[in-house]
């Protein structure tokens, strides 16, 4: 979502080593603001930089799931293999343990192999934290191992015969999962129950208990984790505070802004939501000084906080049936840039924090559509221009800040969220896609080519990005979920760059 200038090696995704181990209506505004108390948090360095993604040669993307009883015990290993380029991935598994005959073997949407709801029986059963069958394509039926996702479940694989002996070993090849991307398995669980699937019933094909669980995980590559409180949090947006060592991120939902400790993992209240003119907090950026700016979704606003999180200014855009205000971002003129994903307009506040409709996009290029439109934005660092990315279209459009000239630098970013600029690089996050891209843009910022995408640990629905030193920070927003059950605790993930 934002920019900061740097400098850093360049490698493809294809020259990775790649392993395995392991969005609703809001509440109108209130009108007084809650006073808010914050705990200064000290200077604090920066953690060492995860394991860089480096390798030397291509290698197939990877993951392995060790595979347990529901007492803990390890009966088994599964491993997952993608060619570079190749949708389709080898699976090989060996499990012992099995009553002898044929068992359902599915993926499930969460990561956890621990006890939970079982959605067909809203009963507490083992492993029920793994979520019901994985369904990119979200076709709530339950098929065969050769439905295409938009049909069926894309978790639904082959059955697993055991022999007298109780043990299994299977090896086959299948396009129903991949390792990243919208069908992406990483850090969902492979699962397999005591009875044969009929792979026609639904929730499951009548497969019964389930029996053996593991995590897909992706080995050789060193990532952490920042959890966020709260059931229903859904983060947008993240900034970091490097004078503080703080990231700030926001809850779509209800407006909350957390400040988490970037060394400790420590997360504390910062400002609570319900203040004036944020039921919620979407884009955020920090200027030199330490103001959040926060854009307020389909409230229409653009609110300020101070370094202690209390409100300085709520600024309104225009009143309007659909407002949606998604991004903004600091440019080196003093101005702050906002766009609006359901108004063809973007806005600018100016230094004295006076908000105006800066560009009419009518009679542009850009064409709003169905769906999310503009949203991440970013400006360049030589001053120029604005770059932004179009969700619905996977349009990423240059902005010239002097004439207001817009063209088009490149499309094929399919759910572009947010940006983050480091010089001439751009790194994407690719919310339903469920990856983070890097793009290396020309000198003048006018075209761009998609070189890498990084589905890291297993994503779930990016929305935004920053830094922290040597690596970036991604949200992994689950907003896709909001209708639905989100798996929790939501969660900052932090990387090296690539």
């Amino acid at each position: 979502m934002k920019a900061q200038p740097a400098t850093f090696g360049l490698t493809l995704l294809a020259t990775l080593t790649l392993g395995l181990a392991t969005a609703g209506g809001l509440e109108p505004p209130v009108t007084v603001p809650a006073p808010v108390q914050t705990v200064p948090v000290p200077p604090v360095p920066a953690q060492p930089a995860p394991m860089p993604l480096r390798p030397t040669a291509p290698q197939p993307l990877t993951a392995r799931a060790d595979l347990v009883n529901p007492g803990g015990e390890r009966v088994g290993q599964a491993t997952f293999v993608q060619a570079s380029g190749s949708h389709s991935v080898q699976v090989s598994l060996e499990v012992e343990g099995l009553t002898p005959g044929q068992h359902g073997m599915h993926i499930h949407e969460n990561s956890a192999c621990a006890p939970g709801i079982d959605p067909a029986t809203n009963t507490t059963v083992a492993f029920g934290a793994a979520g019901g069958h994985f369904d990119p394509g979200q076709s709530s039926n339950h098929g065969t191992p050769t439905t295409p996702n938009k049909e069926g479940h894309g978790g639904d694989l082959p059955m697993l015969t055991a022999g007298a002996d109780g043990t299994a070993r299977a090896s086959f090849t299948t396009d129903k999962i991949s390792l990243s991307g919208p069908d992406g398995s990483l850090a969902r669980t492979l699962m397999i129950h005591a009875q044969a699937d009929d792979h026609q019933s639904d929730p499951a094909g009548k497969s019964g208990a389930r029996i053996v669980c593991g995590t897909l995980v992706r080995q050789g590559l060193s990532l952490r984790d920042y959890e966020l409180p709260g059931a229903q949090t859904f983060p947008e947006g993240v900034a970091y505070d490097a004078q503080r060592g703080l990231l700030l991120t926001g809850s779509s939902q209800n407006g909350n802004i957390y400040a988490v400790n970037a060394q400790s993992g420590e997360v504390k209240l910062h400002s609570p939501g319900g203040a004036v003119g944020r039921q919620a907090a979407v884009g955020l950026e920090l200027d030199p000084q330490g103001r959040l700016w926060i854009a307020g979704g389909a409230q229409g606003t653009v609110s300020v906080l101070d370094k202690g999180g209390m409100v300085l200014k709520v600024l309104e855009t225009p009143k309007s049936p659909a407002p949606f205000v998604n991004d903004l971002t600091l440019a080196p003129d003093g101005f702050v840039y906002v766009t609006d994903s359901q108004r063809p307009v973007i806005f600018r506040v100016s230094p004295d924090m006076e908000l105006s409709a800066w560009l009419d996009l009518s009679g542009t290029p850009i064409q709003y559509g169905e769906g999310v439109n503009l949203n991440g934005i970013v400006a360049t660092p030589d001053g120029r221009a604005l770059l932004i990315a179009q969700t619905n279209t996977g349009d990423l459009w240059r902005v010239d800040l002097r004439t207001k000239a817009v063209a088009r630098v490149m499309t094929g970013l399919d759910h572009a969220d947010g940006l983050w600029l480091d010089g001439r690089t751009l790194y994407v996050a690719r919310n339903t896609a469920q990856v983070v891209s890097r793009v290396e843009l020309a000198a003048d910022y006018a075209s761009g080519t998609l070189v890498a995408e990084e589905p890291l640990g297993g994503l779930r629905f990016p929305t935004t990005l920053t830094a922290v030193g040597n690596d970036l920070v991604v949200v992994q927003g689950q907003l896709n979920r909001r209708s639905g059950t989100p798996e929790t605790p939501f969660k900052l993930t932090r990387f090296s760059r690539f």
